[in-house]
């Protein structure tokens, strides 16, 4: 529940900083933050790449030690789509 509440914070304060920045750097912003989740994207496909690559008997730590990259990195993905969609908002409100 920490988590939640903790992320639920920081979305708020994002929000709250979006109302202070000119229009021209929330579009700056999202391209910022699309070209983040690309890169994460990218790399969650080479790390299971590299998981299917390990030998089921081999390497059982560093297979789940990846798995959890993998999870982590979808979490800020998903952080990061709603920042965009905060910013999209922000945009058509303002136009």
């Amino acid at each position: 529940m920490e988590d939640i509440i903790s992320i639920e914070d920081r979305l708020d304060k994002f929000f709250n900083a979006l109302t202070a920045l000119p229009l021209e750097s929330l579009h700056a912003e999202k391209a910022r933050i699309e070209n983040s989740i690309q890169h994460l994207v990218r790399s969650n496909k080479e790390i299971e790449e590299y998981i299917l690559s390990l030998k089921e008997e081999e390497e059982k730590e560093e297979r789940l030690g990846l798995k959890c990259v993998i999870k982590e990195n979808e979490d800020v993905v998903t952080d990061q789509k709603q920042r965009i969609a905060m910013i999209d908002a922000e945009i058509k409100r303002r136009t």
